[in-house]
């Protein structure tokens, strides 16, 4: 954590806690879209029954990758406890500022992130 000022790491330890509220409340109500299609045949609205199915696989599609992200807010808020926070899981070097600043609970850094999306 040697390369965050004391006030970088305060500020980012409380935009976790902020993105933890949100992700869980999100979570907590339930995702639009995501209760069972009929299988009547019959239209719903404008919407065939095909269109209702395809919503719904984006919704919980959505939904996955905000449990996703609870769980990378959630590691990170153990790893700033540990006070290894703001450390590349994979290389063990430092995760840029700006890269924390955007992305609060980002586990690698640059560099490490875009050799594993090639």
């Amino acid at each position: 954590m040697s390369h965050l000022s004391t006030k970088q790491l305060e500020d980012l330890r409380l935009r976790l806690l902020d993105a933890k509220s949100s992700a869980k409340i999100l979570l907590a109500q339930g995702a639009p879209g995501t209760e069972p299609v009929e299988a009547s045949g019959k239209t719903i609205g404008r919407l065939t029954r095909m269109d209702a199915l395809q919503v719904q696989a984006m919704a919980q599609m959505s939904r996955h990758q905000l449990d996703i992200r609870l769980k990378q807010i959630e590691a990170s808020l153990t790893e700033w406890e540990a006070g290894k926070y703001g450390v590349c899981r994979h290389c063990k070097g430092s995760i840029g500022v700006k890269r924390l600043e955007a992305l609060p609970e980002a586990p690698f850094c640059l560099a490490c992130q875009e050799s594993f999306e090639v």
